[in-house]
């Protein structure tokens, strides 16, 4: 379940990685921003990160968005995987970069929890 009141981070797949050498690379945190948007059984989430946000496997559109405390990781401050999503879109607002991510799957959003 994503918590809308947590923070998430990104992370992409490795480049030159396959599914026996798996790698996971963070490539920002941020928050939440506005709403989620759900369209056809496509859920689109932005994430507002301070900065910018490069993306180095280009090959790869798939993105994990992991929070702190959820997941196979309840009541612990390690980041659990909470969706897995592609990427839409990277754009600027001002100083920030907003990540948009399609998830097809079925996903659960609820108010930020404990933590």
């Amino acid at each position: 379940m994503i918590r809308l009141g947590k923070d998430v981070q990104l992370c992409e797949w490795g480049e030159g990685t396959n599914t026996l050498n798996q790698i996971w690379t963070p490539i920002g945190a941020g928050t939440l921003h506005a709403k989620v948007k759900r369209k056809m059984g496509v859920t689109v989430i932005s994430v507002e990160i301070d900065g910018s946000v490069e993306k180095k496997n280009d090959k790869d559109p798939n993105l994990k968005i992991m929070q702190k405390g959820e997941s196979m990781t309840p009541t612990s401050e390690r980041w659990g995987e909470v969706a897995m999503g592609k990427l839409k879109a990277i754009r600027k607002e001002g100083g920030k970069s907003i990540v948009d991510v399609e998830i097809d799957g079925a996903i659960k959003i609820g108010a930020g929890g404990p933590g």
